[in-house]
């Protein structure tokens, strides 16, 4: 079941669509669920919603596993290449679109401030840190990671998928340094050796490696996905699913029936 409504954001005075997705047998049951926001809500659930008309199917995969969750999608600006700026927790320089001003401490503001707390309110969530994760892809992969790294007093897990890492490594790398990440925070990194450009898998492998042993130095988790024929598409994304969900709930509970 989905669901979608606008929310405004108030830290830039715009309306946003967010996608929702509740189990099946939600208005017939009583249960409270874990809660998973994503980046990039749009493409989450429905092929006509998302941007090159696939996306990745989120409803197909949870109809088939036992345990269940909301997910929460937050749909970025379309507005020409806005979506880069809130999507970046630091200015950077893309080797294609020129300068940007990082906007993504703005956007995690909004996902902490403004729309938990109305997704806790509208829907019966459980509410702590133990059971609110975060997860996205590309720039939102970057994001994911960046929330858990500084806002793990509120999300334990990110997915982070094929992550736009390449001109903000330096300062990510530095900021991890000196964070103070939760202990009992995990992370799900994943990228594919056929990605291409600054998504490439020699870029990807330094940098995800190089963070993720600092991770682990401070004690926090890391699940590796290293996916031998894997693109930087949804179609690629959707395939991680079933190992996305055994990482949040732990018990490798999905059935290839």
């Amino acid at each position: 079941m989905i669901e979608k409504f606008e929310v405004f954001m108030p830290q830039f005075q715009k309306e946003r669509m967010i996608h929702v997705y509740l189990p099946d047998n939600y208005h017939q049951e009583d249960e409270s669920y874990p809660v998973l926001y994503m980046f990039d809500g749009h493409n989450m659930f429905l092929d006509q919603d998302a941007t090159y008309g696939h996306a990745w199917n989120w409803p197909k995969y949870m109809e088939q596993y036992r345990n269940k969750c909301i997910i929460v999608g937050q749909e970025c600006s379309h507005e020409g290449n806005a979506r880069l700026s809130e999507y970046g927790p630091y200015n950077f320089y893309d080797h294609e679109f020129g300068l940007f001003v990082g906007k993504g401490k703005e956007t995690m503001d909004f996902f902490i401030h403004t729309l938990k707390p109305i997704i806790d309110k509208k829907y019966r969530t459980k509410k702590g840190r133990t059971n609110t994760w975060i997860g996205g892809s590309s720039c939102g992969g970057l994001m994911a990671y960046f929330a858990l790294m500084n806002y793990s007093s509120t999300y334990s897990k990110a997915l982070v998928v094929s992550p736009y890492l390449y001109p903000t490594f330096q300062k990510l790398y530095e900021e991890t340094e000196k964070a103070d990440i939760h202990k009992n925070s995990q992370f799900y990194i994943s990228w594919g050796a056929l990605e291409g450009g600054t998504h490439g898998f020699l870029h990807e492998t330094i940098y995800c490696t190089q963070l993720s042993n600092l991770l682990m130095k401070k004690g926090n988790k890391v699940y590796f996905n290293v996916k031998e024929h894997g693109k930087h598409t949804e179609q690629d994304w959707e395939d991680e699913i079933p190992m996305m969900l055994d990482f949040l709930f732990e018990n490798g509970s999905f059935s290839q029936d």
